[in-house]
Order: structure tokens, then sequence, then C-alpha cells
């Protein structure tokens, strides 16, 4: 029953949080570069500035995100701030691979976000490949406290890849994937959790 509360709490703070800082990423990060660059909303921009934009706004759902995770994790063991530091290094080394890669293709990469496509699947594996680095650097984080700590790795790339993937229901399915995303991790999170800890040779 406890979990199950828990379970429930860190599913709806992500839920609110994923979806506000996602809406201030888009309004006070990613419109303000492209507008930097001398762009309107109509213009495709530069491969540079599409990928300065989505790099500005994952920053921002990393860090809010990666800070709501750190405050509720430090009520279960002593958890190091790193794990906010691996979320940004997640989505920023996501987002410039894609940038790159989207650049070689001669593909601008706002034209394959969840706005301006109906294939969703190219934006979710960006975001699952930020899950993957961020459960990559967070388990080694996970791995001196607690057993099965590689599975956050599964939940983490999962989570993220569901937030996107679940818009091709509609823009307003980004809901059910902050849900999905929260629900995954938690579920994985405090199954890990209820183990018995690491012993001191980290076996």
């Amino acid at each position: 029953m406890k979990n199950n509360i828990k379970l429930t709490i860190w599913t709806l703070n992500h839920l609110w949080v994923i979806f506000f800082s996602y809406l201030l990423s888009i309004f006070f990060v990613l419109l303000p570069i492209h507008g930097a660059f001398g762009f309107s909303m109509d213009d495709d921009g530069t491969y540079l500035s599409n990928a300065l934009m989505h790099i500005g706004s994952g920053a921002v759902l990393a860090l809010a995100t990666g800070l709501l995770q750190y405050l509720s994790l430090k009520r279960y063991f002593k958890v190091s701030f790193k794990w906010v530091w691996a979320l940004l290094t997640g989505f920023v080394f996501a987002e410039i691979f894609a940038g790159v890669v989207l650049w070689k293709l001669e593909i601008y990469r706002g034209l394959i976000n969840v706005f301006n496509t109906s294939n969703h699947i190219p934006e979710a594996l960006i975001f699952a490949f930020a899950g993957l680095i961020t459960g990559i650097l967070q388990f080694r984080l996970l791995k001196p406290h607690f057993k099965k700590h590689f599975y956050w790795i599964v939940s983490s790339t999962l989570g993220w890849g569901f937030l996107i993937l679940s818009t091709s229901l509609g823009l307003f399915a980004f809901l059910l994937g902050a849900i999905l995303y929260g629900f995954v991790t938690g579920l994985v999170l405090f199954t890990i959790l209820e183990l018995k800890p690491q012993n001191k040779n980290g076996d």
C-alpha cells in the first residue's frame, strides 16, 4: 500500500513538472533562440539554430525533471547531485548527436518534433537515446546502494521514449506520456529501493 502511494505521488509529480517545464522550454528557450537567429515561426531556420533550440529545450526539461527526482530521492538514500547532471548530460548529448546526424541527412530538427510531423518515432528515438545515456550515468549512482540497479537504464530509456511516442495519439496525449514516464520509472525505482541494499563490497 505504501509503495502504491509513493508511486502515485511520483507519477503525478512528474506529470506536472514535465508538462510545465516542456511548455516553458518552448516559449522561453526554443522560440526565443529561433527568433534570435532572425527567423519567424513560419521559417525552418538553419541546422545550427534547430540544434541549439532543441538542446536548450531539452536542457530545461532535463533540469526540471532532475531536480524533482533529486529532491524526491533524498528521502530514501544519499543521492548525489550528479543525478541532475546526468539528466542534463543525457539530453544535451542526445540532441547534439541528433543535430549532427540530421545535418548530414539534410533534415531540420524542428521538422521532426511533435508539432510538425505525424511520424513521432524519430523524435521518440532521440528522447529514448537521451534516456539511455541518462540511465547509464544514473545507474552508477544507484549501484553502491541497491541491487538490480541495471533496470533503471531500461526504465529511463522506455520512459522518455514513451513520453514522445504517446503524442502519436494527439498532442494532448503528451500528458499521457508524462504519466507513463512517471509510472514506468517509479515502478522500477521503488522496486529497486525495496530490494536488499548492496553490501560494502558492492556484491
